[in-house]
């Protein structure tokens, strides 16, 4: 930026507020024009960027400005760094304001935190906290950087409320950003995302208006029944069956008095028996079935009507719905024994209970089961509880140390990020509930002496841990539950009496297990989480997908190593992105995952969150560089730095090679990344070649470990005779990926191809660049993306990575070796990996030991078999699980983290 000439450029900071920088800027040689603004700090920290758009009548009759069009409202950047001191500088169109008004920021430290509540009327309840400040102000509420609602309030120490009417124009079916600030304050005390219904009649008024233009919608749990309707419809699943069950559903089941027939769907051995224990209401359980039906799941089941002799429709059951199981008791059993007498009926090998007074949601089913699959030590599993409003009811059961349960999240919202991930719980609700048959059988069912009803959820929770087993909530299995609708609410009366007398039954029998589980009602954000020792918060730039790049495989190892320790993960992305499946893919690990709205930048969730955390663990320096400094700021946990790969030194191997980098820019690099290396406790590295060089510069060994890297069995591949062509595995947007296939495609396939003409070069990976695709030939195919990494290993003769450049480990080279295949490489490729010239791979590092190579391994099927079983013996002994979780328990002790 310049100083500009005198009078060229014309500017001031009106002032600072609620997140907002407002003023104006005038460019002379421009004045009915659009100027740019740029406003920073002293020390060259830029604080916000836009342009002059808004009218200033005042400048023009103060002859100023002509047209007026000159003023400017910018949002503060999330992570600027202001203190009340700080000096700010104004440019317009680049040019620096000599006198820019209040270009000294100044505030008040008074503001802690501010909150808005969304009440079911056109107004908002605002909260303001004030350390210190005493006096009068104005409250704002901004939307899309404008002012919606404005007033003068008197602001006292600790808590002032208000209330605020919203203007009518934004009651649109959309949601928003609403955000609040105070003025003198120049940061934001509160934001987050308001839906602005047009309609807040309750939907029990609503319902005889399902079929009307804009009404279906309005219901909570649409949003849930239209995606079952969409699944299935694209799965083929016949309309008839599934557009009679979603039409029950639309209605819903209040008031019911007409049962169309629905249609279960048949199997003779199903995975899994739904039981749902009924004793009247039939309407309720007919619209339960009729959920079943809708919601779209992969897994087989069957439905098992518990009816505890009944009186109403629910004894007549097999006239409204086809191949439904009816166990009719002919007393009335009560809640837990009809459940134990159902129980015995069941064909599947997992056994779900499920509240007659549920809707449940596509995949519910798949995400419940999904836990067993991958662990065998799971023996129970449990839904996330909405309400009908849309908001939470439980997810996963405290149980204090007094003994008394608590619903966790209740009445939350059901999308915050500590609400959705895989934990252990203390208990499930029995609303939804599943449990392996096999382990029912085990813990002997639900306790008899609990009969007849209440506690018995809770109470076979601990039955199943006390046998080995962990109990786990499964937030992506989402259940609407009407709760109150079986038993009610009044524990005088009834069966919920019964919820008093069991509740000292289940104390006087558990007390052992819960007593040290936390004073009731304190921390249970941290209290909710079971079976873990410590936590750690792991950063980096973005959410990983496994399938499109090795450090995004990396990244999911290593959470999966630190997890065998005991460790929770908290993990989040520098772009906090919710990713759809790929977060939820971590979150199904057990990971916490956090994102915007819920955390606005990495530096918010390190503001809110870093105190919890016993070790921080960042991936890549270009990340570190930037948290660093804030976090030692606020905290005394260790810093374990994984670096992917050496930047520096991959940079430096380019020079005079590839020319992608200049030595001046490999230097600045080595400086930058030296002095994250100095300021972290722990190093990782993949490569030993690494590990020589990081010592030479930062002079200390005892901090620097070999990052581990786990590879999956693979099943068993083509023998050498069918096998045909070569293959490179990469991503493109890699550079040296870029650079590897373009050398060999130019420089090695002339050599083979002259050698033998029949030899054809597969080329896979994503993000494929045109400089590739330009290399397609009669000897080289340009696939593209792998959808299956078995198409790769599988069907080809062997694999090449000649590459370059580069650093750390690679993981196709890796993924070969335990896939059994061949490579050709160079020395960068097979550094960190074991493999060693023709014993378990041939190394080479010019075009015609390359090609030879190739040659050799593709027509010798002795030495082909002979490098195939070393470089799998390699990749068993020193990248296993076992071994993975040994180095990275080593990695933890060092940093003073010990797990059993």
């Amino acid at each position: 930026m310049t100083v500009a000439p005198a009078n060229e450029v014309m500017g001031y900071i009106d002032r600072i507020d609620s997140g907002f920088i407002f003023g104006w800027g005038l460019d002379k040689d421009s004045n009915n024009d659009v100027s740019t603004i740029m406003i920073e700090t002293s020390d060259g920290q830029i604080v916000a960027k836009g342009v002059t758009e808004i009218f200033r009548g005042d400048l023009v009759k103060k002859g100023i400005a002509e047209k007026g069009t000159n003023g400017f409202q910018l949002p503060i950047h999330i992570d600027a760094k202001l203190k009340p001191d700080s000096k700010l500088n104004l440019y317009v169109n680049g040019n620096l304001v000599e006198k820019s008004g209040k270009a000294t920021l100044e505030y008040h430290n008074g503001y802690f935190w501010g909150a808005v509540l969304k009440l079911p009327t056109s107004e908002l309840n605002c909260t303001i906290v004030s350390e210190s400040f005493e006096g009068e102000s104005n409250i704002s509420l901004y939307h899309n950087e404008g002012i919606i609602y404005r007033q003068p309030v008197m602001l006292n120490k600790g808590e002032n409320f208000f209330k605020v009417n919203i203007p009518h124009a934004l009651f649109d079916n959309t949601s928003k950003l609403i955000s609040l600030g105070v003025d003198g304050f120049p940061f934001l005390l509160w934001s987050d995302y308001i839906y602005f219904a047009d309609n807040l009649t309750p939907w029990e008024y609503l319902k005889s208006s399902s079929n009307s233009q804009g009404m279906m919608a309005l219901s909570k749990q649409a949003q849930f029944r239209y995606e079952s309707l969409a699944l299935n419809l694209n799965n083929q699943i016949k309309s008839s069956v599934v557009g009679a069950a979603h039409n029950v559903i639309a209605e819903g089941w209040q008031g019911r008095k007409k049962f169309p027939k629905l249609t279960l769907p048949k199997h003779d051995n199903p995975d899994v028996s739904i039981i749902i224990p009924a004793y009247n209401k039939f309407e309720l359980t007919y619209n339960c079935i009729a959920s079943i039906i809708l919601a779209f799941n992969k897994t087989s089941y069957e439905v098992l009507v518990a009816d505890d002799n009944s009186s109403d429709e629910t004894s007549d059951l097999e006239d409204f719905v086809d191949n439904v199981v009816h166990v009719k008791s002919k007393d009335n059993l009560r809640f837990l024994l009809n459940c134990n007498n159902a129980a015995e009926y069941t064909k599947g090998d997992y056994i779900v209970f499920l509240n007659n007074d549920t809707e449940v949601t596509s995949y519910w089913l798949d995400e419940l089961i999904a836990p067993f699959k991958t662990d065998d030590k799971v023996g129970l599993t449990g839904s996330k509880l909405l309400n009908t409003n849309g908001t939470l009811q439980e997810a996963g059961g405290i149980i204090w140390g007094s003994g008394q349960p608590w619903n966790y999240g209740n009445g939350g919202n059901a999308s915050e990020p500590k609400y959705n991930y895989n934990r252990q719980a203390d208990y499930l609700s029995g609303a939804s509930l599943c449990i392996p048959k096999t382990v029912w059988q085990q813990v002997g069912g639900f306790s008899t002496e609990l009969v007849p009803c209440y506690y018995e959820d809770t109470d076979i929770a601990f039955k199943v841990r006390q046998h080995g087993y962990t109990t786990i909530y499964c937030p992506l299995s989402r259940v609407v539950h009407f709760e109150g609708q079986s038993h009610g609410t009044d524990v005088t009366k009834g069966l919920k009496a019964y919820q008093v007398v069991n509740e000292s039954t289940f104390k006087s029998k558990w007390f052992q297990e819960y007593k040290h589980n936390g004073k009731q009602g304190v921390a249970p954000d941290i209290e909710k989480d079971r079976g873990i020792d410590h936590r750690v918060l792991m950063i980096d730039y973005a959410t990983p997908n496994p399938t499109t790049d090795a450090g995004s495989y990396a990244a999911v190892e290593e959470i999966k190593l630190i997890q065998a320790l005991g460790i929770k993960v908290t993990f989040v992305p520098e772009n906090m992105a919710h990713l759809g499946s790929l977060t939820h893919d971590l979150q199904r690990m057990g990971v916490e995952v956090l994102y915007a709205p819920f955390y606005n930048s990495v530096f918010d969730a390190i503001e809110k969150r870093i105190n919890e955390f016993d070790a921080i663990y960042i991936t890549r320096f270009s990340v570190a560089e930037k948290y660093l400094d804030a976090i030692r700021a606020r905290t005394q946990a260790k810093i374990i730095f994984n670096n992917a790969d050496l930047h520096f030194l991959r940079e430096l191997r380019t020079v005079g090679k590839t020319n992608e980098y200049t030595l001046e820019q490999a230097l600045a690099t080595r400086g930058r990344e030296l002095d994250v290396l100095g300021k972290v406790d722990a190093v990782l590295s993949y490569n030993e070649t690494e590990h020589a060089v990081i010592l030479s510069h930062i002079l200390k060994q005892d901090n620097i470990f070999k990052c581990p890297w786990v590879l999956s069995p693979k099943t068993a591949g083509k023998s050498f005779a069918e096998r045909e062509g070569i293959a490179f595995l990469g991503g493109y947007r890699h550079h040296p990926n870029v650079k590897a296939v373009e050398f060999f495609a130019m420089k090695v396939m002339p050599l083979i191809t002259k050698a033998n003409p029949n030899i054809i070069f597969y080329v896979y990976g994503s993000h494929v660049p045109e400089q590739i695709k330009m290399l397609e030939s009669d000897n080289i195919k340009i696939v593209g993306f792998a959808e299956n990494l078995d198409d790769v290993f599988h069907n080809h003769r062997l694999i090449v990575a000649p590459l370059l450049s580069g650093a750390g480990i690679k993981g196709k080279v890796l993924e070969a070796m335990a896939y059994g295949v061949p490579q050709v490489l160079t020395s960068v490729g097979a550094e960190a990996t074991g493999l060693n010239h023709k014993i378990s791979a041939w190394i080479k590092d010019e075009e015609q030991g390359l090609a030879e190579g190739v040659l050799q391994l593709y027509n010798d099927e002795q030495l082909w078999n002979k490098c195939s079983e070393n470089s799998q013996i390699i990749a068993q002994e020193s990248f296993s699980y076992k071994h993975g979780v040994e180095m990275m328990q080593k990695i933890f002790n060092y940093i003073g983290i010990y797990t059993g």
